[in-house]
Parts: C-alpha cells; structure tokens; sequence
C-alpha cells in the first residue's frame, strides 16, 4: 500500500470512528481552509527555518519556583531580622527555592509539534518515539465535542489533529493534537489551521489574507497578540493611568510588586525551552538550525532502504 492510499484509510477510519452527530472537516496543505489565518495561543515560535507549536508549558512552567520564592524568601528575610543567617534559612531556600527551580529548568518538557518550512515537514516526538510527515501529503481534521456535569453545564470542544507516521517504524501512525481544545470551534480551528498552511506554502511572513509579505508585521502583531509579556503588560498598564483614577494607579503598583515573579517565571520558562530543543532526535537538531540541511527525513529514510 502506497503512501498516499494509507492516509487515505486512516482518514476514513478515522471518520467512521466519530459519531455521526458531530461537525468533522478535513484540512490539506493545497485547499484554503478559510479567509483569514489566526494562530490563537497554540503558536509558541515563528522564525524562517520552523515554527513550533503550544504545549501548555508556558502556563506552568515555573509556577512552583515562583511560589517558593513567594514563600520562603519573605520568611528568611523575617528571620534575618531578629538573628543572623543560619544553616536553617539556607535549608529552606535550597529545598524550597533552589531544587524546585532546577526541577523546572532540567525536568523534560512535552515535545510540541514542529512545521520545518525549510525541509517542507512536520515532526513530532511521543513516548521517544519520533514521527513525521511531508507537508505536500500532510492531512489533518477538526471535530467537535462537548461534555456536560452538573458544574459547568454544557462545554464544547474542538479539536484539531493531523496525521504523522513513525520515523524507525513506517507502520505506525498517530494523530497528533495542534491545539488546546477547550471552548474551540470548527471554525477557529479552521483559523489555525490557515496560518500553518499559509506559514508552510507562502513563509515565513504572510499578510492577514495569508499571501506572502516581506514584512513580519501581521505575525509579529498576532503572536504578540496572544504572547503579551510581563514587560508588555507593564506597558499597558502604566499607559492606562488616569489622574482622576486612583484605581488605576493602585493596579500599576500592584503588579509592579508582582512583576519579578512573572519575570522569574517566563526566564525559567525561556530556558527550559532552549535546554528542550537539545532532547530532541539528533536527525530533528540539525534540521531545526539556521544553516541546517535541507534533506528531509524521508529522504533520509529512503537512503537508509537503499
């Protein structure tokens, strides 16, 4: 069975496996999805060589250092004041700051979904497994879900999925998730699923209608949309201070105080990412660097036969 007639199946059997009473479309590299290309949260990193998608780590990672240091620090900082520093404060500092920052930096992280425009392939790594795909066979599919308690009532569901097949085991299929499903739609699915097709067939920078562009200011104003930093949110709220409004005033203070655990936290997320890229396959590496081959891993994987 050929490449193409395998996706083929999976696709229908895929399809068959959902039940009829829910919206399904299927997405390919060469058919508009829709107008307009959004990347939501689900796009961590857009550059010329790849872009790589949200696995949820930039929400938690670094959260339990952030709390160590809300924690502990003012303590030592309560104690040095009525004595010296003692082996007793160092203890805490190291056990409540100090190993759960290493444990954020050096724990491994989830492996996101990878678009190597250069290469024209999408790579993905489960259970230390490595799997890929061409691009130009590349398909993918949107359904929706929901799930109903007695909490929250009715919550829908979308998800987005595309299919990849195993690097050392060309068998083995999975469908790999792009996106957090919660409270997504067909539609806005469609939406993503736009910017990576736009990102692969007409990058690295597109315009709003997903046609090439010189400029990266459509993407840059879209990731920062959805990306906004600690610094960027400083910004903003120091601009939004009115003379008459004490209130928000106050929230500019507020959140200055709060500021350097939000900074801690995106430098621990920053540089748990960068280590992560190391863990990676050494085939996926060299592919992801500025002056990488251009070889792809199929074709690796057809020398490989020959």
């Amino acid at each position: 069975m050929n490449l193409d007639n395998c996706i083929d199946e999976k696709l229908a059997a895929l399809d068959q496996a959902l039940s009829t009473n829910k919206r399904i479309k299927t997405f390919f590299p060469d058919k508009q999805a829709c107008d307009e290309p959004i990347p939501y949260l689900d796009v961590d990193t857009q550059n010329e060589v790849y872009l790589r998608m949200q696995t949820g780590e930039e929400i938690t990672r670094g959260v339990l250092t952030m709390c160590g240091c809300m924690g502990i620090i003012p303590v030592c900082t309560f104690l040095t004041l009525f004595s010296s520093f003692t082996f007793f404060e160092a203890g805490l500092l190291f056990f409540f700051v100090v190993l759960p920052l290493c444990w954020e930096m050096f724990s491994p992280m989830p492996y996101p979904v990878i678009f190597n425009r250069r290469t024209q392939e999408v790579y993905a790594c489960f259970k230390d497994e490595l799997y890929h795909i061409q691009w130009d066979k590349a398909r993918a599919i949107a359904y929706e879900d929901y799930m109903v308690n007695q909490y929250s009532g009715k919550t829908e569901f979308g998800y987005l999925e595309i299919l990849l097949q195993g690097y050392d085991n060309p068998d083995k299929w999975i469908w790999a998730n792009l996106s957090m499903p919660l409270g997504r739609t067909i539609e806005m699915q469609s939406s993503l699923w736009e910017y990576l097709r736009s990102y692969m067939n007409n990058g690295p920078w597109f315009d709003e209608h997903g046609n090439p562009s010189e400029s990266d200011s459509y993407n840059r104003q879209q990731l920062e949309a959805y990306h906004e930093t600690t610094r960027q949110r400083l910004k903003a709220k120091r601009a939004n201070i009115r003379p008459d409004d004490a209130t928000s005033r106050l929230a500019y203070y507020v959140y200055l105080i709060w500021s350097p655990m939000e900074f801690l936290k995106e430098w621990v997320y920053a540089m748990a990412l960068k280590r992560s890229v190391r863990t990676w396959p050494k085939e996926v590496q060299e592919r992801l660097k500025p002056n990488g081959p251009t070889t792809s891993l199929t074709e690796l994987q057809q020398a490989k036969r020959a």
